[in-house]
């Protein structure tokens, strides 16, 4: 028995990585879309940009709070006694001459978030940039500061870490210099943001609020509902072969081979087989339409009901349900999440329902997906499909721009791009010039605020990563640093570009 479970665990790792690596089929055009579906969402962009080409900005976007701060560490000494005086507010200057800290950063970015937790609670968070040591500091506190950034100047926030049999006691620190500020975002960056605001409708979310998880598992239903009546009866009727995972004597794997391969010519069959069920079988009818309505109160459906709701119901009909249910991906390499965005994003596609087509779409670009785990080694076989949306006509590079940026008045459902994900997707781009050109003008333009440069920064960091040509990568990293050195001098002066990693 254990040699048949790592028999079935090769098997199904293989057929996972092999999906892996192509990932969706494509159309004859060499889209994920077929040629009619690419026409009708056509139309509906063109008529997007006309409304946005006419539309006046009437809003003013805000930065996110920033400042500057003094990074410590200390992993000995009396650590106790300098956390009660930062508590105290002891200045920056008779604290390094006290205690002496491990380590010593002057002037680092620090950005303000505001945001609740998996536990509804109010969180403030501090992001600390410390580009020599390439990593970001985090700091997090219940309702602290929340709404007053006027009252920081001089005081300190430390993560402090008590000794244990595997850690010994330390605590490291950001000082404030002075107080955080805001600025307002340019006209030429809120029309990026307007332009993705108009291309993405914010009223509009992909799942409803009462939406159902389904996560990946084997667990059987626990009682017998109108889903798995409908469900066992088409497979009772179709003859769908069923194979005995407790079978002891199947050591060499040979019973699941048999079984994968009828089940195989089954699967093909299928469709044809259920087509003449529902003629002949009045029972088919009346089972399909209770399951129908019990996952519409209840949640709880699957890609198999849906298929049939699409087919013989419609295709506004089995939208509905996906959107009543999220995926959550079982591991790295589990890219079911991926397909119910692909599925969803084809048949909002189909039923000319732009605004969950295009979200449905930005999720597969941005791998906006929940699992349980992901590993980085699955990453590669994630694919951007850009070219979906430059044959479409969209400002593709205004609307990436636009999601790129982070700012602190957003609309509620405003779309939040992934850096390292639409860096990727840049490199897939047909005119890499023009792109390249407006990062570079970005992170030198001195009227932006330094946060959202430091974002564009790293999203030419991961665009140039994931260029092919490595001539080409040079002489990126040369036209970065002149626009680094636009930056002010407390950023610039500790980023470091390196050719080769």
């Amino acid at each position: 028995m254990k040699n048949l479970i790592v028999f079935l665990l090769f098997i199904l790792l293989g057929n996972i990585c092999n999906a892996q690596s192509s990932e969706f089929d494509e159309s004859k055009n060499g889209l994920i879309y077929s040629d009619k579906t690419i026409s009708q969402l056509k139309h509906i962009v063109d008529s997007l940009n006309l409304k946005y080409k006419v539309c006046d900005i009437n809003k003013v976007y805000k930065s996110k709070f920033i400042g500057k701060v003094h990074y410590i560490t200390m992993e000995k000494g009396a650590i106790k006694q300098a956390k009660i005086d930062m508590d105290n507010n002891i200045s920056f200057e008779k604290f390094i001459e006290k205690y002496n800290p491990t380590e010593v950063s002057k002037e680092l970015l620090v950005v303000k978030f505001n945001y609740e937790n998996y536990e509804n609670k109010k969180i403030t968070e501090y992001q600390v940039f410390d580009f020599k040591n390439g990593y970001n500091k985090e700091y997090k506190k219940e309702n602290w500061n929340n709404n007053n950034q006027n009252n920081l100047k001089g005081k300190w926030i430390c993560n402090y870490y008590s000794k244990s049999e595997y850690n010994k006691e330390s605590i490291n620190a950001v000082y404030f210099i002075d107080d955080l500020v805001q600025y307002d975002l340019p006209i030429k960056y809120a029309k990026l943001i307007q332009y993705s605001d108009c291309l993405i409708d914010t009223n509009t979310t992909i799942f409803k609020e009462s939406n159902s998880t389904n996560y990946k598992s084997n667990k059987k239903v626990k009682k017998e509902n109108a889903l798995s009546t409908f469900i066992s009866y088409i497979h009772i009727v179709t003859n769908r072969p069923e194979y005995n995972y407790h079978d002891d004597d199947d050591n060499d794997g040979s019973k699941y081979k048999e079984y994968r391969e009828k089940y195989s010519i089954w699967d093909s069959l299928r469709p044809y087989k259920v087509d003449s069920l529902k003629m002949a079988d009045k029972k088919f009818w009346m089972l399909l339409n209770s399951a129908v309505i019990e996952v519409k109160n209840e949640g709880g459906s699957n890609d198999e009901l849906e298929e049939y709701v699409g087919k013989y119901i419609s295709k506004k009909e089995e939208l509905i349900l996906k959107r009543n249910r999220r995926v959550v991906g079982g591991c790295s390499m589990d890219n079911s999440p991926r397909i119910h965005a692909l599925n969803i994003a084809k048949l909002s596609a189909e039923t000319i329902n732009w605004e969950v087509f295009l979200r449905a779409h930005l999720d597969i670009m941005n791998d906006k997906f929940e699992r349980m785990s992901d590993g980085s080694y699955a990453f590669g076989g994630r694919k951007t499909y850009l070219k979906e949306l430059e044959v479409l006509d969209i400002y593709t590079n205004d609307l990436l721009l636009g999601i790129s940026l982070r700012f602190e008045n957003a609309a509620e459902n405003h779309f939040w791009g992934s850096i390292s994900r639409i860096g990727r997707s840049f490199a897939d781009t047909k005119d890499k010039t023009i792109i390249e050109n407006k990062m570079l003008e970005i992170i030198a333009d001195n009227t932006l605020d330094d946060y959202n440069r430091v974002l564009i920064y790293y999203l030419f960091l991961n665009y140039n990563r994931y260029l092919t040509d490595e001539q080409d990568q040079l002489n990126n990293n040369k036209k970065l640093r002149l626009a680094v050195a636009q930056m002010p001098n407390y950023l610039s002066s500790k980023i470091v570009i390196k050719d080769k990693e």
